[in-house]
């Protein structure tokens, strides 16, 4: 049984009959007479006394169209309601992203957006990540921001950034007198490094592989203060994106452009293929494909 049984068990109750009933919703009487048959059918109730003149309601039938008005009432009423949240441009929307976004203008893009549409509430989660992609493949989270992810084609993507990393360390290390440094040369150094649930972290550590060492890793944190705070203090050194390296403080932190291999910071907004994303998430996505195309 569907909304539609009751609704044309109700107008056949109200014309009393089947084909005023046919008339009034634009199909053939026998359709109308079969819908009502497997509604009886399936409630085992008789709803309707019939003879060869007119038709009657039941006690059960009586019954039934009370219930049955108030379900039909209800149906329309949240259809309305939908319609309406989604012309009030209401709603709420759940957004992963890792802490590393400070590199980017997204910050600015969500107050902008939220200028815009302060009906619609965000929740962020900060989270690395293939923790944020787990989130969008579970329909946890509406949209991620991610970096370098290998697992695209599962997406819809927007490319956010696209930044190389450079080598930060203390100035008084012996590498802040070079203007560029090669990967193979920081095999004896002491890494402070992200996570492993971000993909940065094994970007790097499979970087320096690549380049014949296993970096020896002091610290994995996904706090960007406390990194420079330990590279600061000459306890070892860290690669971060050349667009975060422009705004440390040359006094206790100096920044080298990494040219042997180039590792680059891919930050992307990812939205799940094939799912149902809420109006309010679709507003975002445009709003910040719009916003972001005009600051490059």
């Amino acid at each position: 049984m569907d909304i539609r049984h009751l609704k044309y068990f109700i107008e056949v109750a109200r014309q009393k009959s089947f084909s005023r009933a046919a008339e009034a919703l634009h199909i053939s009487q026998s359709a109308v007479s079969k819908m009502i048959k497997d509604t009886e059918q399936e409630i085992g109730l008789l709803l309707f006394t019939r003879n060869s003149k007119t038709i009657q309601l039941t006690d059960s039938g009586e019954t039934f169209l009370l219930r049955a008005q108030e379900i039909v009432s209800l149906f329309e009423n949240l259809v309305l309601e939908v319609e309406s949240e989604a012309k009030l441009d209401k709603g709420q929307i759940s957004i992963g992203l890792p802490p590393i976004t400070g590199a980017t203008p997204f910050a600015k893009l969500l107050g902008q957006f939220k200028k815009k549409y302060p009906q619609i509430a965000i929740t962020l989660f900060e989270y690395g990540s293939k923790t944020t992609e787990l989130g969008i493949q579970n329909s946890s989270l509406d949209i991620g921001i991610i970096c370098n992810s290998k697992n695209i084609d599962a997406y819809h993507v927007f490319s956010l950034s696209n930044d190389p990393l450079w080598v930060i360390a203390h100035p008084e290390h012996p590498i802040s007198k070079l203007s560029e440094i090669n990967l193979a040369a920081l095999r004896h150094e002491q890494f402070v490094i992200y996570p492993e649930d971000f993909s940065l972290h094994h970007d790097i550590v499979n970087s320096c592989r690549e380049s014949g060492f296993q970096p020896s890793i002091i610290l994995a944190t996904s706090q960007r203060e406390l990194m420079t705070q330990i590279v600061a203090a000459n306890l070892g050194i860290a690669l971060l994106p050349s667009k975060i390296c422009a705004d440390l403080d040359p006094r206790y932190l100096t920044a080298i452009p990494l040219i042997d291999p180039k590792i680059y910071h891919k930050m992307s907004i990812i939205w799940k293929k094939g799912r149902y994303l809420p109006h309010a998430a679709h507003l975002w996505i445009e709003f910040a494909q719009e916003y972001l195309l005009k600051q490059t």
